[in-house]
């Protein structure tokens, strides 16, 4: 059950933060899409046993802190962003 559910929010994760591309100004927007990227890279890497000599507990964070560090700069960003009615 952990593998499933930690598969779907590490996909999801970087999904979301390549997707929020659109609503974020720049400089985040580009930060973003590298954080979801980087994510998806481990995520593949994790997936198919290459831990690239950090371990599995390495390489789960390697997956996990971008994704982490997206949502709380996004968290930022949508507090900031004042909305035009």
């Amino acid at each position: 059950m952990h593998v499933v559910v930690s598969a779907i929010v590490f996909l999801f994760g970087g999904v979301s933060a390549i997707a929020a591309y659109r609503l974020e100004k720049a400089p985040l927007n580009y930060i973003s899409v590298i954080m979801g990227i980087t994510a998806l890279v481990a995520l593949a890497l994790f997936a198919t046993g290459n831990f690239l000599g950090l371990g599995k507990g390495g390489m789960e964070r390697m997956i996990a802190y971008p994704i982490v560090l997206w949502a709380i700069a996004f968290g930022g960003h949508v507090i900031n962003t004042e909305e035009k009615a």
